[in-house]
C-alpha cells in the first residue's frame, strides 16, 4: 500500500515537473521572440513596453512615488513611477534597448529553472522506474543543489547589472535613483539542503551496494 501511494505521489510529481518545464521552455522562447521583435511590434501597436527594475529611494513605506528627471528624457519614455520607498521602477518606453535589458533576468530565470525542473523530472523518472539509488540519480542530486545555487546567484546578478544599465540610461531623475538589493538568502538556504539531500542519497546509494555484496 505505501508503495503504491509512493508511486501515485511520483506520477503526480512526474505531471507537475512536466507541466513546469514546458512552461519555462515556453516562457523562455516568448521572452527572445518579445526581445528580438519588440521594435515591429511596438512601431505597429503604437504603444509603449514596460520596463521594470527593482531600486530605492530615501526610505520609509510610500505607497507610489512619480519619478521627474533634470533634463527631460528622450520622447521614447511616456511615464516613470516608483512603486514603494525601496521597490521596483516602472517605465513606459519605446526605447527597445532598455526593454531588452529589463527583460534579460527574466530570460536568465526561465533557462535556470527549466534546467533545474529538467534535473527535477529525471530524479522523479528515476523512482518511477524503480531505480531510485543509482549513481545517476546522485548526480543529478548534486547537480540539481549546484544548479539552484549558480541560478539564484545569476538571476540576483543579471536584475542589479540590469538596474544600473537602465538607471545609466535614464536622466537625472528626481528624486534620485539607485538600484535596490537583489539579495535573496532562500536560494543559498535551498542549495544547502539540495547538496545534503545529495549527500543522504550518495549515502544511502553506498548502503545498497554493501548489502548487494553481503547478500
Amino acid at each position: 500500500m505505501a508503495t503504491t501511494k509512493n508511486l501515485r505521489l511520483a506520477r503526480f510529481l512526474k505531471v507537475g515537473l512536466d507541466i513546469l518545464f514546458g512552461a519555462m521552455v515556453f516562457a523562455g522562447v516568448a521572452l527572445v521572440l518579445w526581445m528580438a521583435l519588440s521594435p515591429l511590434i511596438i512601431q505597429l501597436a503604437g504603444i509603449p513596453g514596460t520596463v521594470t527594475v527593482p531600486v530605492t529611494v530615501g526610505s520609509g513605506d510610500v505607497p507610489e512615488m512619480q519619478v521627474t528627471f533634470a533634463n527631460p528624457p528622450d520622447d521614447t519614455i511616456s511615464a516613470a513611477i516608483v512603486e514603494q520607498a525601496a521597490g521596483t521602477l516602472l517605465l513606459e518606453t519605446r526605447n527597445v534597448p532598455m526593454i531588452v535589458i529589463s527583460n534579460a533576468p527574466k530570460l536568465v530565470a526561465a533557462i535556470g529553472l527549466g534546467f533545474i525542473f529538467y534535473l527535477l523530472r529525471g530524479v522523479v523518472q528515476a523512482i518511477l522506474g524503480g531505480t531510485p539509488f543509482e549513481a545517476e540519480n546522485a548526480r543529478r542530486i548534486r547537480m540539481l543543489g549546484f544548479a539552484v545555487l549558480g541560478v539564484g546567484i545569476l538571476v540576483q546578478a543579471v536584475t542589479y547589472l540590469a538596474a544600473a544599465e537602465i538607471l545609466n540610461r535614464l536622466p537625472t531623475t528626481i528624486p534620485a535613483l539607485n538600484p535596490g538589493s537583489t539579495f535573496d538568502p532562500g536560494s543559498i538556504f535551498a542549495a544547502l539542503f539540495v547538496l545534503l539531500l545529495a549527500q543522504i542519497w550518495s549515502y544511502g546509494l553506498e548502503l545498497e551496494r554493501d548489502q548487494a555484496l553481503t547478500i
